[in-house]
């Protein structure tokens, strides 16, 4: 349940309405309808981002709950679209999602050749918002057979050096913290880099060291009169760059970390009575709630608040001050890590099977009675082909709050230390306003225009209508209908349809003896297409340039790669084709009997088979009747039977029944659980009109119309390799394997295995969610020899 606001007592009196607090009394409502509708946020992961054509992006999609970091539950459809660099959709997908997490494979084939590209992931509800809750990430694309190699180009120096005081403007005479952001032309950082903050006459007031991204933070109590400048050297170049945004007057922030509790302290310079005598209001939010609390400059010119981080919100808090005519005058970022859980993997174990390598993890302080799930990119340990910027937790818990990129957000959310927290204060410091603008806030609050979307849905409209009843096929995830429609009724439709890669409709019509004929009906679907996001595309950083590609040959493993596919789907396809009989098997009942395609009792009548299963049956002249020869209640000796998970009450369906259409039929002769229907047994008919010969399937009585959008199958991944004489390229541009699917035991344990290249050691991309709120974001090396 959300609360339109709530109020702090910290140190203050409670908020009160002044004679001025009209003028920014909307904020709070307008924040709260701004904040109305819930948010989704996409993290996908990657398993790797530097690829060689022919090989394929394997990926996992997390959907989660903005404000509760929970997995979303309601959408089911998920897009993913690959652009080039002018922005053309190269390839576009849309796969299932179930309880929040869905994978697939996009394959990198004679589409793609050597350049940039964009993978960019959504659903439907983000359409209805302007804030970057999508996925994007940048990827590189390489063809050995155009490509020499890529190497770093050289080109004239080009930086871009900003000092940026703490919630954005400093006051001479006031101590203020400065973040120092210096990046090269391409938004890298330039590492370790030190300098020094001088005056205009040439004195040194004080020094800064940036970390390995280019950001580091320095203090300054800026005088009257005097100009400022950044001084440092980069290639044996000098940069003098002046220290912008220090104010005569105005309200600034300082924030300071107290372990449990975060101070503030605000300190205020009017020239103008008036302006001293206003009220201000200070809200704090993160995106889905707020709260407020009154800021009164009036009888002292610093206001010093205390928060305890448990009345904070977990992740960004984004700490606002308005004055008096309700204009935001400042704005600070501030990260809370209470509240915040990032798992770390274990020391993996490994075990030697043949030709691979079995590995075994564990995460610690997960409860089983919660949904937990992994993905692992498993990479050589010398990897140059994983260059991605962001974690699932990185990307989840800060990249919607912020407007520019990051580069190695991951970082600051991996095996967190003190350090690392205030490094990523530093980063804050540097980021200025949020994501969040408040005009649009005040002035455009989301329309709900788009749902979220739970597979589609299809409509069938009748063209001619010559009967009542209409048989609809199976798909992979959906069952066979039987649809009786009312004499009025002009078309029939159904929702939560998940048909898969080229699986198409199957409809016939019925008529009253059972004899099946073409519908004349049009078909409709929605979706029908991949919608286009609408929405401006992030700011993103890519991959550092490095020594790419140079001499690389293909392996054999790549020339027989259609083969070795098609044996992976073939081993797949009775895999999964063994475990759902067992399935099937273990929920029956009674015995239970398969149908495959080469199985000749599916020339019979049903009627012949129920012969032979100890029933007396009567298929002439368009009726249908069936007892049992040894019947359990002397007074029923009619079996009931179930046709595709509908209980018949009218046998003539059956008459004259083929069963090339069947898949499965369970009898079970005792009746268990029907009772007195049950006096001649149960028999379960399941089928599957996609038995059918294919000259029948689009033949004379069911009509297979086209889907124009369905979604794609997580297929086996498969990588080809791809190496040089000497062994260097495989060992940092060579793929080993991707595992998009790892679930955590009652122990807290996972396991997967990958084939044995004889490399050193290996490195683990492990993300996922335990506890159905918590993160697990590591990187894990494994020493295999």
């Amino acid at each position: 349940m959300k609360f339109p606001f709530c109020f702090l007592l910290l140190l203050t009196t409670v908020f009160s309405h002044s004679q001025n607090s009209g003028s920014f009394e909307d904020v709070l409502p307008a924040f709260e309808a701004y904040s109305e509708l819930p948010r989704e946020v996409a993290f996908v992961h990657l398993n790797k981002s530097v690829y060689i054509k022919g090989e394929g992006i394997g990926f996992k999609t997390y959907v989660l709950d903005k404000d509760t970091k929970k997995r979303s539950l309601e959408t089911k459809n998920f897009y993913c679209t690959v652009t080039d660099s002018l922005g053309k959709v190269i390839k576009q997908q849309m796969i299932r999602i179930e309880n929040g997490v869905g994978s697939g494979v996009i394959r990198l084939d004679s589409t793609f050749t050597t350049g940039t590209y964009r993978f960019k992931g959504f659903t439907n509800w983000m359409r209805n918002f302007s804030e970057p809750n999508y996925f994007e990430q940048v990827l590189t694309v390489i063809d050995p057979e155009k490509t020499d190699e890529i190497a770093p180009v050289e080109t004239e120096l080009s930086v871009d050096a900003q000092f940026l005081p703490e919630s954005g403007h400093a006051l001479v005479g006031v101590n203020a913290n400065f973040g120092a952001i210096i990046k090269d032309d391409k938004g890298f950082g330039f590492p370790f880099l030190e300098g020094e903050v001088v005056s205009d006459n040439g004195a040194v007031i004080t020094g800064f060291k940036l970390n390995a991204f280019g950001i580091g933070r320095f203090s300054l109590i800026p005088e009257k009169g005097t100009a400022y400048f950044a001084v440092f050297r980069i290639a044996n170049k000098d940069f003098r760059i002046p220290i912008r945004y220090i104010e005569q007057q105005g309200v600034t922030c300082t924030l300071k970390d107290l372990r449990d509790k975060l101070g503030l302290i605000l300190n205020a310079k009017f020239n103008n009575s008036w302006q001293k005598d206003q009220d201000f209001m200070l809200s704090i939010h993160n995106g889905d709630s707020i709260k407020a609390i009154d800021i009164s400059f009036r009888d002292n010119p610093r206001a010093v608040k205390v928060f305890p981080k448990s009345d904070l919100y977990p992740g960004v808090n984004v700490i606002t001050l308005f004055d008096g005519s309700g204009t935001p005058v400042l704005e600070r970022l501030y990260f809370n890590h209470a509240g915040i859980t990032i798992h770390e993997a274990t020391a993996p174990e490994i075990n030697f099977e043949a030709d691979s390598v079995r590995v075994s993890f564990s995460v610690e302080g997960i409860d089983p009675k919660y949904w937990n799930s992994l993905s692992v990119s498993v990479l050589p340990e010398r990897t140059e082909t994983q260059e991605s910027h962001h974690n699932l937790a990185s990307y989840t818990l800060l990249n919607p709050y912020i407007r520019g990129p990051v580069e190695k957000a991951a970082y600051y959310f991996s095996n967190i230390t003190p350090r690392k927290i205030y490094e990523l204060d530093n980063l804050l410091i540097t980021q200025g306003w949020s994501s969040y603008q408040w005009n649009t806030v005040r002035n455009k609050p989301p329309k709900y225009l788009f749902d979220f979307e739970k597979g589609l849905t299809y409509k069938v409209t009748f063209n001619d209508k010559s009967t009542n009843e209409f048989f609809v096929s199976p798909t992979f995830y959906n069952d066979s209908q039987f649809i009786t429609v009312g004499e009025e009724q002009k078309f029939f439709s159904r929702d939560h349809f998940f048909p898969i890669n080229d699986e198409k409709l199957g409809v016939a019509a019925v008529d009253r003896n059972g004899i099946w004929y073409p519908p004349k009906v049009f078909v409709q679907f929605k979706p029908s297409f991949v919608p286009n996001l609408g929405l401006s595309e992030l700011s993103l950083l890519g991959n550092r340039e490095n020594r790419i590609l140079k001499e690389a040959q293909e392996t054999s493993a790549f020339e027989g790669f259609y083969e070795v596919q098609m044996l992976d789907e073939v081993l797949l396809l009775e895999e999964s084709k063994k475990k759902r009989i067992e399935k099937i098997s273990n929920k029956a009942v009674g015995r239970v009997e398969f149908f495959e395609e080469n199985d000749w009792r599916r020339n019979m009548w049903l009627s012949t088979y129920l012969s032979s299963r100890g029933y007396i049956v009567n298929d002439n002249s368009g009726t249908f009747s069936i007892v049992a020869r040894t019947p359990n209640s002397l007074n029923n000796a009619r079996p009931a039977i179930f046709l595709d998970g509908v209980l018949l009450t009218d046998f003539s369906v059956l008459y004259r029944f083929s069963m090339d259409i069947v898949d499965y039929i369970e009898i079970n002769p005792s009746g268990v659980g029907e009772g007195i229907r049950g006096g001649g047994g149960v028999i379960r008919i399941v089928t599957d009109p996609s038995k059918l010969p294919k000259s029948s399937l689009g033949g004379e009585s069911l009509v297979a119309y086209d889907i124009p959008l369905t979604f794609s199958l997580d297929k086996r991944f498969y990588n080809p390799i791809y190496n040089n004489p000497s062994g260097e390229f495989f060992n940092s541009f060579g793929a080993i394997d991707w595992h998009p699917n790892v679930v955590l035991d009652t122990e807290g344990k996972g396991q997967f295995s990958f084939l044995n290249y004889g490399l050193p050691a290996v490195k683990l991309y492990i993300e996922g969610i335990v506890n159905d709120r918590e993160f697990v974001s590591d990187v894990v090396e494994v020493k295999i020899r």
